[in-house]
């Protein structure tokens, strides 16, 4: 079987790039980033994502509202509805205050509209063509 087109995926996680300063989360609001030596206005826009080190967990949380150089907030919790990943990301947080570090390393994710690639994938099936999904994730042959 030959392939007759072949769109890039791209994984925005492959896009990842580290941010600027040091993040840490309000004591009372888990969804309110603040920033220390950091520049969300430049960095981030809505729909980006925020990575988190494996120390926490690599932990991802989208941006919903960039409110200036030192505050953002993100759609839900890191680590999503449980609480688990904001219980251990201020756990980690307080370790580093301890030790006189202000806040966590964290990387920037660029959104990635994936509609293109989708589209591609809906005219091959409904023309009865098929697609290939290579395990690295790196392209869909149709």
């Amino acid at each position: 079987m030959s392939a007759v087109g072949s769109v890039p995926v791209v994984r925005a996680q492959d896009n990842a790039k580290p941010g600027t300063g040091r993040l840490s989360l309000s004591r009372d609001d888990p969804c309110l980033v603040l920033g220390h030596g950091t520049i969300f206005l430049e960095e981030f826009k809505p729909r980006m994502q925020i990575l988190l080190p494996k120390s926490v967990g690599a932990f991802t949380a989208e941006v919903a509202e960039v409110l200036s150089d030192t505050q953002l907030r993100i759609k839900r919790d890191f680590g999503g509805d449980s609480g688990s990943g904001t219980m251990r990301i201020r756990e980690k947080l307080e370790e580093l205050r301890a030790n006189g570090v202000e806040g966590l390393e964290f990387k920037k994710i660029p959104h990635v509209d994936q509609a293109e690639t989708y589209q591609h994938v809906y005219e091959a099936l409904s023309h009865g063509g098929c697609i290939t999904i290579f395990p690295e994730g790196i392209h869909i042959s149709f």
